[in-house]
C-alpha cells in the first residue's frame, strides 16, 4: 500500500488539506525512527484494486471542482489504510504497541484535519455545484469518523491505557482497529458510489466474508432490540424500561457500526427520545413505537444487502432508501 516511509515522514495532510489546518505537527519521534514495514501480499493486492477503482471512479467525475474534492478525499483515506495495515502487522509483535499507540494519534490528527477539509471546502464545492447526492454523503462522512474517533479517544480512553497490562492494551488497539478500519472503509465506499453506483462494494477490500459475519450479527442484534422493544410497549414495568434503555445503548456502542452511516443519527435522535421520555417517567409508548417502526425499517434494509443474498431470498435489491424519509 504505497511507500511505507511516508508513515514517518509525513504527520501532516496532503498539500491539499494543509491550508485548511493550522494545528502543529505531533511529536512522534518514535514514527520517524522506524524503518518501512513490508506489507504482505493480500495487503497489496487489496492497496492495487483500490487505487484501480479510484482511478477509475475519478475520471468518471466531470466537474473539476468536484472531482478535486473527492481525490483529495479518496487519496487521505487510501493513505490511512496504509497506517492500518502497519498497526494490523504490529499486532502480531507485542514489543511494537507503544508504537501502535503513536500510530492511532497520527490517524486520529489526520482523521480531524480531513473533516475539517469536507467541512470548509468540499462540502461547499458540492453545494455550490448543486450535488446533494455528494452533500449528503460528505455530511454522513463527517459524522461518521467524528462518531468513531469520540468513542475511541474519548468514550474509551485509548490515550490512557500505557499504564495498563499488556492485553488490555492489545485489546484496545485491536478494538480500535476494527473501528477505524470499517469506518474508512465506509467512507471511501459511500464517496465511490455517489458516482458509480452500480460498484461492487463488497469485493473492492477482498472481505466478503467479513461483510457477511457483520451484517448477520447486524441482523440478529436488530431482531433482539425490536423484541425488547415490543415487550417494553405491552409492559411498562420500570424494569422493563430500564432494560430496553440499556439495550438501546449497547446497540448504539456495538452493533450500530455496521449500518450504513446515513442511519446513525437517526438511530441516535431517535434513541434520544425514547430514553429521555422513560428516564423523565414520561410517557413512552408512542416514542417506543416510532422507534420500533424505524427499527424494522433498517431490519428490512440491511436483509436486502448483496452479501446476504444466500440468506434472504430477496436480497440484493436497490440502494436502501433512507429510513427516516418514512417519518
Amino acid at each position: 500500500m504505497g511507500q511505507l516511509s511516508c508513515l514517518f515522514g509525513e504527520l501532516l495532510m496532503s498539500t491539499h488539506l494543509a491550508t485548511f489546518t493550522a494545528e502543529l505537527e505531533p511529536q512522534l519521534p518514535l514514527l520517524r525512527e522506524a524503518p518501512p514495514d513490508p506489507q504482505t501480499e493480500v495487503q497489496r493486492a487489496v492497496h492495487a484494486n483500490l487505487q484501480n477503482e479510484i482511478d477509475s471512479v475519478v475520471r468518471l467525475i466531470d466537474n473539476p471542482q468536484l472531482r478535486d474534492v473527492s481525490q483529495t478525499i479518496l487519496v487521505e483515506l487510501v493513505r490511512f489504510f496504509d497506517w492500518l495495515a502497519r498497526i494490523e502487522n504490529n499486532l502480531h509483535k507485542l514489543d511494537t504497541l507503544l508504537e501502535n499507540l503513536s500510530l492511532l494519534e497520527v490517524l486520529e490528527f489526520e482523521s480531524r484535519s480531513l473533516i475539517d477539509y469536507i467541512e470548509t471546502k468540499a462540502s461547499k464545492v458540492a453545494s455550490a455545484a448543486g450535488h446533494d447526492r455528494l452533500n449528503d454523503v460528505l455530511d454522513g462522512i463527517s459524522y461518521g469518523i467524528t462518531h468513531d474517533l469520540r468513542r475511541i479517544f474519548e468514550r474509551e480512553l485509548v490515550r490512557g491505557v500505557t499504564e495498563q497490562s499488556t492485553p488490555i492494551v492489545y485489546g484496545k488497539i485491536l478494538h480500535a482497529h476494527g473501528l477505524l478500519t470499517n469506518c474508512f472503509q465506509q467512507s471511501t465506499i459511500t464517496l465511490l458510489q455517489v458516482f458509480k453506483p452500480g460498484m461492487d462494494a463488497s469485493a473492492l477490500f477482498n472481505d466478503i466474508e467479513l461483510r457477511l459475519q457483520q451484517s448477520l450479527v447486524l441482523c440478529k442484534d436488530l431482531s433482539s432490540l425490536m423484541r425488547f422493544v415490543r415487550l417494553s410497549q405491552a409492559n411498562s414495568d420500570p424494569d422493563v424500561l430500564r432494560t430496553v434503555t440499556e439495550r438501546i445503548l449497547e446497540f448504539r456502542d456495538g452493533s450500530m457500526q455496521y449500518l450504513m452511516y446515513k442511519d446513525w443519527r437517526g438511530y441516535e435522535s431517535l434513541a434520544l427520545e425514547v430514553i429521555t421520555a422513560i428516564e423523565n417517567n414520561l410517557d413512552a409508548k408512542p416514542l417506543l413505537h416510532k422507534f420500533l417502526c424505524f427499527l424494522e425499517l433498517l431490519y428490512g434494509h440491511v436483509k436486502m444487502r448483496a452479501v446476504l443474498a444466500e440468506n434472504f431470498p430477496y436480497s440484493g435489491g436497490e440502494q436502501d432508501p433512507d429510513p427516516l424519509s418514512q417519518f
